[in-house]
């Protein structure tokens, strides 16, 4: 299934490259350009979108885990799924912290957004932890595959 295999490439593409074009050039801009409180409230926005695509992304790895048969892949797509949940109750969490009106958040909110951050690190890492195992080759407990071979 060549086509599946180049819609997943595109789709993991565009959810790692996200994180990683959004963590590294659009958060440091918009808090050099408008500050960081400010940017903390559009980026509120933002990261309900990410998350979404996180877990249209997280169908597509089920049904890569199921269509190959792969133990790994399956280990590697529920500790994603729980990052994602995790990132969801702390986004959350710390939503419920910022004041929308005074555009103001407390200074407790801070010290949880620094684990939402290390989290959201995590996932990054996560994501490139499946470079091999959804493109490379690679045996995943008896699964063989080369990305260029299947398509």
């Amino acid at each position: 299934m060549p086509s599946w295999r180049f819609f997943l490439l595109l789709v993991w593409a565009t959810w790692w490259g996200g994180i990683f074009f959004y963590a590294s050039v659009v958060v440091p801009v918009a808090s050099a350009e408008i500050g960081s409180v400010e940017q903390g409230f559009i980026t509120q926005k933002v990261s309900r979108i990410h998350n979404t695509f996180s877990f249209a992304f997280l169908g597509c790895l089920i049904v890569e885990s199921v269509r190959g048969r792969s133990l790994l892949l399956s280990v590697l797509t529920a500790s994603l799924f729980a990052n994602v949940v995790w990132l969801m109750f702390l986004h959350g969490s710390l939503s419920g912290q910022m004041d929308f009106v005074a555009r103001t958040v407390p200074a407790s909110f801070y010290q949880r957004h620094a684990v939402y951050l290390w989290v959201f690190g995590l996932e990054w890492i996560q994501g490139l932890a499946l470079v091999p195992i959804l493109f490379g080759r690679t045996t995943n407990f008896g699964r063989s595959k080369n990305f260029e071979n299947s398509m």
